[in-house]
């Protein structure tokens, strides 16, 4: 995984983020905190945490089993999804 969306150029990934994005506070500062970490590559970007949330709702999932986790930004995002938090 990637903490940025694969393929695109710097200025389409930047237009994404400022006209889509919604990211909760609580997974801007998780995501911000791993950055600083070595292996900050491995988090997935904020706009792929948003479409799992997006999957979550559409298919009305009541739980869910996420397997191989790196600081917790996709399971937080999938959580925030399934209490329709986000």
């Amino acid at each position: 995984m990637s903490n940025k969306s694969i393929g695109l150029p710097d200025n389409l990934h930047k237009y994404l983020l400022s006209v889509s994005l919604r990211e909760p506070e609580v997974l801007r500062q998780l995501r911000e905190e791993t950055a600083v970490l070595p292996h900050h590559n491995m988090q997935i970007a904020p706009e792929q945490g948003q479409f799992m949330a997006f999957l979550i709702r559409l298919m009305a999932a009541r739980r869910t089993l996420e397997v191989g986790v790196f600081t917790g930004y996709s399971s937080l995002a999938v959580a925030l999804a399934l209490l329709r938090k986000l």
